[in-house]
């Protein structure tokens, strides 16, 4: 059985002492841009990724969200992560202590994670939706899970392009 979620503080399951908060406001302080929804196409037929901000130590994307899109099952490697919803509403599932559990995270709510975090994120609903993804330090891996037997396996790890 999932247990849904609709409403979530913004650290949740946060172990004391990891910063997560500087990263939580530098997403929040980029969401606040009321521009943001203008850099790309919201009709899109699949889920898009724009790059906002890239340094050794953050990396923030833009991404859509098609109607019926999810992520899959991932992590962020050794990064901590946080994600916010500018427009629509979306599911993140996690699976803890074999169990999943999912929170809805709708329009203006937000979410952080520190490392070894496994979701998925998708879009459950009729409309678009669009969201701003912030990770320190910058993403360098995302193994990718899959459900079986009752657990989540690992099946692949995927690597970031070394820019020149």
């Amino acid at each position: 059985m999932t247990t849904t979620h609709t409403s979530v503080p913004s650290t949740v399951d946060v172990p004391p002492g990891l910063a997560l908060l500087p990263l939580l406001q530098t997403l929040r302080e980029i969401a606040a841009d009321p521009d943001l929804h203008q850099l790309v196409d919201h009709d899109h037929p699949e889920r898009q990724w724009l790059e906002l901000r890239s340094t050794p130590d953050l990396q923030v994307w833009l991404l859509t969200w098609p109607p019926g899109s999810s992520t899959g099952w991932h992590d962020h490697g050794e990064s901590r992560g946080a994600y916010a919803t500018l427009r629509g509403r979306l599911t993140e599932r996690t699976w803890q202590l074999g169990d999943p559990a999912a929170w809805n995270v709708g329009r203006g709510e937000s979410r952080a994670y520190t490392t070894g975090h496994v979701h998925e994120v998708r879009n459950e609903t009729a409309v678009p939706a669009l969201s701003v993804h912030a990770y320190a330090p910058r993403l360098t891996t995302m193994t990718r899970y899959v459900v079986a037997r009752g657990r989540l396996e690992p099946v692949g790890v995927e690597q970031a392009r070394v820019r020149p």
